[in-house]
């Protein structure tokens, strides 16, 4: 199954080079391998801290902190991979996503940045289904309110307990500000928030995943992205 974001074909580098079209979120695209490695070297906060910060890490660590505090494997299951999306379409910052919705309702007023917000959503929800059906796991629109409200306020409390580790006072006001009903914000971690680096994000990503959906799921969809990989290269051109 495919869900089209749109009809034009949006061309998009895969890691060995190859194209594939990121307008069509698909389970077969996926692998958790290639996620980790390209989370690891996408850095949470547009790259301002010093040390790499990574979208890896902060999956890995507050699927942790879920465990920590009593919450069970799918709940961590589900919040490790909820920034999966971004190995695919990158990790647009909260500023960055609100300088572009100003910008787009000065510039098209509230309808424009409406549309944007429901672009925004789409895109998202389109890799989040390709990517967890790849899992075996329910996708965001099938959570219960339970794993709604759980993935949600990890992220939030991530991100409080990310912004006061990495800069300090400020990081505090700026997510209070945000997130005025946030409760509850220091997570149950393991290990004080300092950035990890690439190999050692990717490297607790794959086992925190391993612990949680198995390595024989991985290793399961690797092989169906390699041979979809391949069957595709044949369609397109190969094999004409």
């Amino acid at each position: 199954m495919t869900v089209r974001l749109c009809r034009t074909r949006i061309d998009s580098f895969r890691a060995d080079g190859s194209l594939m079209d990121l307008a069509a979120p698909m389970a077969e695209e996926v692998s958790f391998s290639i996620m980790a490695a390209r989370l690891s070297r996408i850095a949470r906060f547009n790259g301002t801290p010093h040390g790499g910060y990574s979208v890896a890490q902060h999956c890995a660590m507050g699927a942790q902190a879920i465990l920590n505090e009593g919450g069970d494997e799918l709940l961590a299951a589900l919040f490790l991979l909820h920034d999966g999306h971004e190995s695919f379409v990158g990790d647009k910052t909260r500023p960055v996503q609100s300088l572009e919705r100003t910008a787009i309702r000065m510039a098209g007023g509230e309808e424009a940045a409406a549309a944007y917000d429901r672009v925004h959503r789409a895109i998202r929800d389109g890799w989040d289904w390709a990517i967890y059906t790849a899992a075996g796991l329910p996708a965001p629109a099938a959570w219960s309110k339970r794993m709604r409200t759980t993935v949600a306020a990890m992220d939030e409390r991530m991100l409080y307990a990310e912004a006061v580790a990495l800069f300090g006072s400020n990081g505090a006001a700026w997510v209070k500000a945000k997130l005025p009903a946030l409760k509850s914000p220091t997570p149950k971690l393991t290990g004080a928030i300092r950035p990890w680096g690439a190999m050692k994000a990717e490297e607790a990503f794959i086992a925190m995943f391993d612990r949680l959906l198995g390595y024989e799921r991985r290793m399961e969809a690797s092989a169906v992205h390699a041979a979809h990989v391949s069957l595709t290269e044949f369609r397109e051109g190969k094999g004409k």
